[in-house]
């Protein structure tokens, strides 16, 4: 992959959309990643052409899409990131389909060290066992403001 040739929110957002298709269906085409993404099918084209070059995916006109090492590598990734993320968000309270719309947003800005301390963060919650209690609690402090007297820590 050449320099010029970086790895944007959009890139990310369609190998994140083939690798979802590749897992679900096991063949990636055009139209479902247009579905995916809220695009029109040339859009989706013109992407694939752009990956292709990168050396992310293999494509034949009208036929199947497939990702390549590089393009996995990144989708897993992007996904890894975007999983914790709504994991993270719905522990917290938020509605699960706001905490997926936001996951998608914040999956491509956040630094490398903040999603290691948030996978550290759910990993700690999944361990110690009252962490369910506090982040009911927290919960409630967050929808209330307060917590009621006979329920704190």
């Amino acid at each position: 992959m050449t320099d010029f040739m970086k790895i944007t929110r959009s890139v990310e957002d369609y190998l994140e959309a083939m690798y979802s298709l590749q897992q679900e269906q096991g063949a990636i085409r055009v139209k479902d990643v247009a579905e995916i993404l809220g695009v029109k099918p040339p859009s989706v084209v013109e992407a694939v052409k752009k990956l292709s070059k990168m050396n992310m995916v293999s494509y034949e006109r009208y036929g199947t899409i497939e990702l390549k090492d590089d393009g996995i590598k990144i989708a897993q990734e992007v996904s890894c990131r975007h999983h914790l993320l709504k994991d993270f968000l719905v522990l917290m309270g938020v509605d699960p389909e706001i905490a997926e719309d936001d996951a998608c947003s914040m999956e491509h800005v956040m630094d490398v060290s903040t999603i290691s301390k948030l996978r550290k963060f759910v990993e700690f919650n999944d361990l110690f066992p009252d962490a369910c209690n506090y982040m009911e609690k927290f919960r409630e402090y967050a929808e209330k403001g307060t917590l009621a007297s006979e329920s704190k820590l």
